[in-house]
């Protein structure tokens, strides 16, 4: 058993939810003093039964002994509520224990002094105890990683660890759903895309009225999607005109969007603008009903309360619930959308109660106490979670599909937080063609420089980019071969060469040196050749295609401008056996077209193997739910495919990761807090019960679908899941990506 770090205990007590300290706090408790607890009243009920009082268990073999895992600051209040209620239910109290991830001052005096102020034997366990007890047992550990290790990940990732030491286990179920919908996504297969992207389309159109002149073009579109969803950058600028054409295409007689080709712009017909103005003055007296359905909620719970105070109420209600599909919005979406999935699977009350006491703190009530207002808020959101009525039931199966259209184009923290944990591990080797692309790109607008721009993000990330020995000695290569084109083709015509005719070259660098020369723009464009190619490598000392004092010059600009590790020769070929190189680069070779070097199949042969052998001693120690670490990032198809041919027991193995896949996926991700941002600002607006109607019904039956299919296996098993998801989509080479990964050169 490897032993938690006592700091890594304490980030992940102060930083971790209450609803999974809570269980954490029971494996505890149960391992190292020996009582086990159960929900108070038990669990007959599903989670009906056991929302009003989640908070509070009892001890299974002694029902006047209690148990409350708890955040709360003001302890003392709320061991008081907590006595107060257990009375309120007929339940007599002598033995509370009262467990908090904080430290708390004295606490051996404090659970004194509450014993004799309540007349209970109160025992307090803080911060302290639950890390020195976090290595008592083996359970005790698991229990740590699988529910707050997630919480101090962030420290342990920018440490580019070399795996993952605990699996991202809290969220594997909805990572796997949204995985599975991603790979259905191949060529022929993009409905729910195709259906997400109408539907931004038609809310971001519901203001034009061509009577008012108000029309909008397709980058005005672009804008007011993007600003309010930042994920779809990922896909929506790549989709946007192949659906705008579509839609503005007559079919039956009637077409979806209208468009004024002389001034490019776009609007909704009238049609279609007097539908949505019904559906929208629909969504209002939706949202006062639903309101007026919690008012009279309140006071069937108080109806001694003021109308200020229950309108206070009815406004937590509503914040509470909207918080309710940020943070839990899979489970919120089962539970409304799922007619055969059990209640009590899909929601996590204690979570629930959490948020709900958060919005009250935010709301600072004065007049009501605020434990009373509490047991109000539980008893109306009971209500609208396990006994809704007609109103309750559409608002919060609209905000549900909502959620859905946002989950498929993973505009959701959970998936964000997967994608950006899993640029933290990678150990990617470079392949020379990617390298010669960033060369390439030097005189782009920093915009434009796609690969440059990708390298980056891997670095600042914490993956590790390896330059081999055999790659430099390609790029300088490719670099030396360039020189000698130059020379003997287009440096006598010089005066002459126009930006057509070097457009022609099959050379990147000849055409990248030709359009950064012509580009007026740049005040330091290249002014000769030998300028041009001084920004990679001494270009004077370059006198063979590995000429020792250029290639060594080249290395180390490589290194330096794109942040990557050298392997020489050496390191890359130890413990590989020459006859395997050897049967792999034939194999290469056989499947390539003829004229390709034969070292260059040597180099990705040794390349395929040394990731193959590194995965083996190094990542086969525990399911990993990001996949595979160790890459070989490249273009070329050949070599993977080879590998499954030469080797028909490694066939299922994958070792080339398309730069697409990072373009697509990790390049461009919004953070974790643009996402949560953008949650909070559509699900209280009238946007939150608007979005979702627009998405095509099938389109939602599909992502349910994934989604019940992911949760129909426990965490363990859709961890490994993922895995397999995640490295098919690294090396998935038929998939139609929305960003191209091509050359601005």
């Amino acid at each position: 058993m490897t032993e938690l770090h006592p700091g890594l205990v304490a980030l992940a007590l102060e930083k971790c939810e209450g609803s999974q300290f809570e269980k954490f706090a029971q494996t505890v408790f149960g391992a190292v003093l020996g009582p086990s607890f159960k929900p108070l009243g038990g669990t007959h009920d599903g989670g009906a039964d056991g929302f009003f009082d989640v908070d509070i268990l009892e001890d299974t073999s002694k029902p006047t002994t209690f148990f409350q895992a708890t955040r709360e600051l003001d302890y003392d209040s709320k061991i008081a509520r907590t006595i107060t209620r257990l009375r309120q239910v007929g339940r007599s109290v002598n033995r509370l224990y009262y467990a908090t991830p904080r430290t708390i001052k004295l606490s051996d005096r404090a659970q004194i002094a509450l014993s004799d102020k309540y007349e209970v034997d109160i025992r307090i366990f803080d911060g302290n105890f639950f890390q020195q007890n976090a290595n008592f047992s083996p359970d005790v550990v698991a229990a740590f990683n699988a529910y707050l290790r997630p919480y101090a990940a962030f420290v342990e990732t920018a440490q580019a660890p070399s795996f993952p030491s605990a699996g991202l286990t809290n969220n594997a179920q909805a990572i796997s759903a949204f995985l599975g919908q991603e790979m259905e996504r191949r060529l022929g297969t993009a409905r729910t895309l195709e259906s997400v992207c109408d539907s931004l389309i038609l809310w971001a159109l519901e203001s034009t009225d061509p009577d008012q002149g108000i029309l909008m073009t397709e980058n005005e579109i672009i804008e007011k999607v993007e600003n309010v969803i930042p994920t779809a950058k990922q896909f929506f600028r790549g989709e946007v005109h192949t659906r705008l054409s579509r839609m503005s295409t007559k079919i039956a007689g009637e077409r979806l969007v209208n468009i004024y080709k002389r001034e490019n712009k776009y609007c909704l017909p009238y049609e279609t603008r007097q539908v949505l103005d019904d559906q929208r003055f629909d969504d209002e007296a939706l949202k006062l009903a639903v309101t007026a359905s919690f008012v009279d909620r309140i006071r069937e719970s108080d109806p001694s309360l003021g109308g200020n105070t229950v309108d206070t109420i009815a406004i937590v209600i509503h914040s509470t619930l909207e918080a309710v599909f940020e943070k839990q919005g899979i489970g919120a979406s089962r539970h409304f959308l799922s007619e055969d999935v059990p209640t009590d699977d899909a929601l996590e009350n204690t979570a629930i109660i959490e948020i709900a006491e958060t919005k009250l703190s935010d709301a600072g009530f004065k007049g009501t106490p605020r434990s009373d207002v509490l047991t109000i808020v539980k008893n109306v959101l009971r209500g609208v979670f396990y006994n809704s009525n007609e109103s309750e039931r559409t608002y919060c199966s609209r905000l549900a599909r909502t959620y859905i259209l946002l989950f498929s184009i993973r505009n959701t923290p959970q998936i964000i937080e997967y994608f950006n944990t899993m640029a933290k591990n990678f150990i990617l080797y470079i392949g020379s063609d990617l390298i010669v692309r960033a060369l390439s790109e030097f005189y782009l607008p920093q915009e434009d420089q796609m690969t440059v721009n990708t390298f980056k993000i891997l670095r600042q990330s914490g993956s590790r980019l390896i330059l081999t020995e055999a790659m430099l000695e390609e790029v300088h290569s490719h670099i030396y071969a360039a020189n000698l084109e130059y020379e003997n083709y287009y440096y006598d015509i010089e005066p002459i060469v126009d930006a057509p005719l070097a457009s022609q070259s099959d050379r990147i660098l000849i055409r990248a040196y030709y359009y950064a020369k012509f580009d007026l723009r740049l005040a330091s464009r290249p002014a000769s050749w030998k300028g041009y190619l001084n920004n990679f490598l001494t270009a004077s000392k370059m006198s063979g295609s590995v000429s020792p004092v250029s290639l060594k010059s080249l290395k180390d600009t490589v290194c330096a401008r794109f942040g990557m590790e050298f392997e020489d020769k050496s390191t890359t070929s130890q413990g590989l056996k020459d006859a395997e190189v050897k049967k792999l680069a034939r194999t290469i070779r056989e499947m390539r077209p003829p004229g390709r070097h034969e070292k260059l199949s040597e180099n990705d042969a040794s390349m395929i193997l040394r990731i193959d052998q590194s995965r083996r001693t190094k990542e086969n120690k525990i399911v990993n739910p990001i996949g595979f670490r160790t890459w070989y990032l490249t273009q070329d198809g050949v070599s993977g495919a080879a590998t499954s041919k030469c080797f028909p027991e490694r066939r299922h193995a994958r070792y080339v990761m398309r730069p697409e896949f990072l373009v697509n996926y990790i390049a461009y991700n919004p953070t974790d807090a643009q996402v949560r941002q953008s949650l909070r600002t559509i699900f209280p607006s009238k946007l939150g019960i608007r979005l979702g109607s627009r998405m095509d019904g099938k389109a939602i039956e599909g992502v349910l679908n994934s989604i019940k299919q992911a949760y129909s296996v426990d965490p363990a098993r859709a961890s490994a899941i993922v895995a397999e998801h995640a490295d098919a989509l690294k090396s998935d080479r038929m998939r139609a990506f929305a960003i191209k990964f091509e050359p601005k050169v």
